[in-house]
């Protein structure tokens, strides 16, 4: 029987606020501990001290998130990890329908069982089954602890953008499933949303920085290449149409975009560096 007492949250930090704070509060009673990996220059351990369930990691440096992610893995010992961003919102729910459906599915080819994510720009709410897909975000996602012991961690050079779907691909490769559960729900904050009104229509799109769309635009081509994924390659054209149709300061957006995929091509990786050649 599998039990809360088998999972930890490892949750990547980066200038945590008190709204952040009351989100890794909500934590308690649903897993069996919390390790906070900081991304922040500073260190925020005070905002996190009266939290008796969790382990807080100054990295003191943006060091990305796929390095955030692997050393708190590497800090735990629990058999399954649910990978979560600062800014989503847990509940028991969804925990409760994770482990209703490992308790019930013994099929050890399962590598990570995901959910639905809840946005402003797409509501979804919980149904019935469940549905191999090939993937999905991280945060929300829980892993086996084998999955890791079998094909590796999150991939560092990376950084920030497409970790989760680089990794999901080579899930994929390997021959383990990644399963989303319909019933499980994740209230997610990705990005900042954007409404455009035609007409009666109001259409709603995500919004980040410059920097973002380089990371996006590097690691998405990246991937695709290496796994000869037609969906990525969609995905990366879709990003591009979204900067030409919607976005102000377009100029700014296609220069970084396009050093994103000159990088890729060249296989440089790593942290951004605007001035790199």
């Amino acid at each position: 029987m599998i039990t809360k007492k088998e999972i930890v949250a490892i949750v990547v930090l980066y200038n945590p606020d008190n709204q952040v704070y009351k989100n890794i509060s909500s934590y308690k009673g649903i897993v069996n501990r919390v390790i906070l990996v900081d991304n922040s220059p500073k260190n925020n351990k005070k905002l996190f001290q009266k939290l008796s369930y969790v382990k807080y990691i100054p990295l003191l440096d943006n060091l990305g998130i796929a390095y955030a992610l692997n050393r708190g893995i590497k800090e735990s010992h629990e058999k399954y990890i649910l990978t979560m961003d600062q800014d989503s919102s847990i509940s028991a729910e969804l925990l409760i329908e994770y482990l209703k459906f490992l308790n019930r599915e013994k099929d050890n080819t399962i590598g990570a069982i995901t959910c639905q994510y809840n946005t402003d720009r797409r509501p979804q709410k919980p149904t019935l089954g469940w549905k191999k897909v090939k993937l999905s975000m991280q945060s929300g996602t829980l892993f086996k602890r084998s999955t890791f012991q079998k094909i590796g961690y999150f991939n560092e050079d990376l950084f920030l953008d497409v970790v989760d779907y680089e990794y999901f691909l080579r899930m994929n490769k390997a021959g383990l499933q990644l399963i989303r559960l319909n019933s499980a729900v994740l209230n997610h904050q990705p990005a900042t949303t954007k409404i455009l009104k035609i007409g009666p229509i109001k259409l709603k799109y995500g919004v980040a920085s410059p920097t973002r769309y380089y990371y996006q635009a590097r690691n998405l081509f990246w991937t695709a290449r290496k796994y000869e994924d037609v969906t990525l390659y969609i995905n990366l054209l879709v990003k591009w149409l979204k900067i030409v149709l919607l976005f102000d300061n377009k100029e700014k957006y296609l220069q970084c975009f396009s050093k994103g995929i000159r990088d890729a091509k060249n296989k440089k990786l790593g942290k951004y560096n605007e001035y790199r050649k």
